[in-house]
């Protein structure tokens, strides 16, 4: 299954995400950004995102404070089938802190049973993840109804980055975008609301795009960018990964400006061209003097 976590049991509340199943297409996909600096990610060969995709059938978000152990277990759930408020429950009884965790999950196909809302689109947040979090949610979206949809956030500027963010979503499918393309242009309109309140403009310190095709490997979604920056930089990683999806980027980005020491890495990078090419002279100096007598 694709389980893919942020961080490892670190604090990730603010954020804002959106999930969507297409059931005519089969496409699975999710979108989500926060405030949370690149440092959390680590190596990104290690670095994992709390996003569930199981291709062909579900998709879910497992945010706030993050735990590894979840998103596999999400994910199990999930390819076992059933609907969204059953799988939810169920995951929640197995969670230890189900408190400092929000989840949102939509699922293709659902049980003949119930309340359709309840069955094919789901969420649940926590207590203790933050008093001002929002989740929408729609069974039926899409030009032809035929799309699950949720979103959901926390530590926001306000309920109106996630409320837009969703309308977004819905208007850019209605116009005929693609899945993947209305899933950012999801977390675009949730930036340019605000997005996370304690990024200031930059609004986030990642973003996140993942798709599924009907038949890929779940541990290899056709689509998978993660775009980082530095905190205080100046960059919008959300804007970064609009512009990487048109170029054709994959994998994890890391645009920070900023290296560890707290240095713009274009100074750093000037230092060392400078350093260089200093090197290079000195040698060639050496290198043309003729040899001593004795």
């Amino acid at each position: 299954m694709l389980a893919t976590v942020l961080g490892w049991g670190r604090p990730a509340d603010a954020t804002w995400a959106i999930i969507a199943v297409d059931r005519e297409s089969g496409l699975v996909g999710a979108a989500m950004a926060s405030c949370v600096p690149a440092s959390v990610l680590g190596d990104p060969d290690r670095a994992l995102v709390p996003v569930v995709l199981v291709p062909g059938q579900a998709a879910a978000v497992a945010q706030g404070t993050l735990e590894p152990t979840v998103p596999p277990r999400l994910a199990e759930l999930l390819a076992a089938g059933g609907g969204a408020a059953e799988v939810l429950a169920a995951v929640l009884e197995d969670d230890e802190q189900p408190s400092v965790r929000q989840y949102a999950l939509a699922v293709a196909e659902t049980p003949e049973r119930g309340d359709p809302v309840r069955e094919a689109v789901a969420a649940a947040t926590g207590d203790d993840v933050e008093p001002s979090a929002w989740t929408r949610l729609d069974p039926e979206a899409g030009p032809r109804g035929t799309e699950r949809v949720a979103a959901a956030g926390a530590l926001l500027v306000g309920d109106a980055v996630v409320d837009r963010a969703f309308e977004a979503y819905l208007a850019a499918r209605a116009d005929g975008r693609s899945l993947d393309r209305a899933l950012v242009d999801a977390l675009l309109v949730g930036s340019e609301t605000g997005g996370d309140r304690r990024c200031g403009e930059q609004t986030a310190l990642f973003g996140h795009l993942a798709v599924a095709e009907p038949d890929d490997d779940p541990r290899r979604p056709s689509l998978l960018l993660t775009v980082t920056v530095d905190e205080g930089d100046g960059q919008n990683p959300v804007v970064l990964l609009d512009r990487f999806l048109d170029e054709g980027r994959t994998g994890w980005v890391d645009a920070g400006l900023i290296d560890p020491a707290g240095i713009p890495r274009t100074a750093v990078l000037a230092v060392g061209v400078a350093l260089t090419v200093a090197a290079v002279l000195v040698l060639r100096k050496g290198m043309g003097r003729p040899a001593a007598r004795r």
